[in-house]
């Protein structure tokens, strides 16, 4: 039986893994990070090279490694110069970041403790937990880990189902099978108006200049985060967690998340680009698509001709791995809020005995900051406290 088993190999679980394996808190032998994909990080990195996003959106001191300060020191080892630092808070550029994601992967050998593996149902087991996968393989660990993220579950809107049903060129951004670009048949129309959309808009006009449109449902809002920064802190987090009314929690969570945002230089490119004419912005939103005529209709009676649809409607606030985590949750009679998340003990983490969570299951404890970076160093620092 193994010590650990980390279910999910994104930004959440290969933090848990970098700081466990560096700060000693376990051997490389002991660990096994479970994840459908053959490398750790792999759905981060495809998501981020569609939209070709030059920049993240958090600050230097936000990444894998245990000293805040290690993506600065990096920059002067590897030489980069610090243009790869953008704007006041020094945010990293892509090609950085995913630079020292690798040398931490490196680092620790981490593809050694690494099981390509599609999960499909846990079930405890005397002092431990059993792992079952798609393949009809089972494993055996003291302690599971679930750092499932929501990138499998992209949110398609009812329409933009119907329209795919009928075989129309509709595609999701954060889709596994997203077509080549160069198998994109213009014009081209982005829906939604957040970060992603943004970043691919700007992508998209460079290759179709002047047939690209940009369809989102309000005004376009502009922050620097996905949340307050006060949300990193005990500035908002301490009447966070001495709220111990659940569903007063999802709301202080919802009305901090600053969805569908952008940044300033993003807005600024695309109103930039918008007075150039390369693309087009329209506020409105869409209500259905005619295939036969290929004409998106929007609720202000515009319609819109267009050749491929992209969705950038961001993802289902189901929890992730609801499926088939519904089997383990009534045998095991884990506590749910009535949003159907995860009720977890403050200092670790813990939902059921040594089954911890992290990442968006666990941001009924961790806050709004719970699905990025910062909380995925935020739900480590406690992890390792039962390690």
């Amino acid at each position: 039986m193994g010590k650990l088993i980390i279910i999910g190999g994104g930004i959440q679980g290969c933090t848990l893994a970098v700081h466990l394996l560096k700060m000693k808190k376990i051997k490389k032998k002991d660990l096994m990070i479970m994840d459908k994909n053959d490398k750790p990080l792999q759905n981060w990195t495809r998501c981020t090279e569609t939209i070709a996003m030059p920049f993240l959106r958090s600050p230097s001191v936000h990444h894998l490694d245990v000293n805040p300060f290690s993506l600065e020191k990096f920059l002067k080892k590897e030489d980069y110069n610090k243009g790869h630092f953008y704007g006041y808070y020094d945010r990293p550029s892509l090609e950085m970041f995913n630079h020292h994601c690798q040398s931490l992967i490196d680092e620790v050998e981490l593809m050694d403790c690494w099981q390509q593996s599609s999960v499909n149902g846990l079930e405890r087991n005397g002092d431990g937990w059993i792992v079952h996968t798609d393949k009809g393989d089972s494993y055996n660990s003291e302690k599971v880990v679930l750092a499932i993220g929501l990138s499998e579950h992209p949110f398609w809107p009812e329409w933009a189902h119907k329209a795919k049903v009928k075989k129309a060129k509709v595609h999701h951004v954060f889709q596994k099978d997203f077509p080549d670009f160069d198998e994109l048949i213009p014009p081209v129309t982005v829906v939604g108006g957040g970060i992603t959309a943004a970043h691919l808009t700007l992508k998209l006009m460079n290759l179709f200049p002047g047939e690209v449109t940009m369809i989102y449902r309000r005004e376009l809002q502009v922050h620097s985060f996905d949340s307050d920064p006060g949300w990193q802190g005990p500035m908002y987090m301490d009447n966070f967690q001495k709220n111990k009314d659940y569903q007063s929690r999802r709301k202080m969570i919802f009305d901090a998340r600053h969805k569908g945002s952008i940044t300033k230089e993003l807005y600024l490119r695309l109103k930039k680009a918008e007075r150039e004419g390369r693309i087009k912005l329209v506020k409105d939103e869409v209500t259905s698509f005619s295939v036969d005529t290929n004409t998106l209709h929007c609720q202000s009676g515009l319609t819109q001709n267009t050749g491929t649809i992209i969705l950038a409607t961001g993802f289902h606030s189901a929890p992730p791995g609801i499926e088939w985590l519904k089997n383990t949750i009534n045998q095991e009679r884990l506590h749910c809020a009535e949003c159907g998340y995860p009720i977890v003990s403050p200092a670790t983490l813990e939902w059921g005995e040594e089954l911890f969570v992290m990442g968006p299951l666990a941001e009924l404890e961790i806050g709004p900051v719970a699905r990025n970076i910062a909380g995925a160093r935020r739900a480590a620092a406690r992890i390792l406290q039962a390690m």
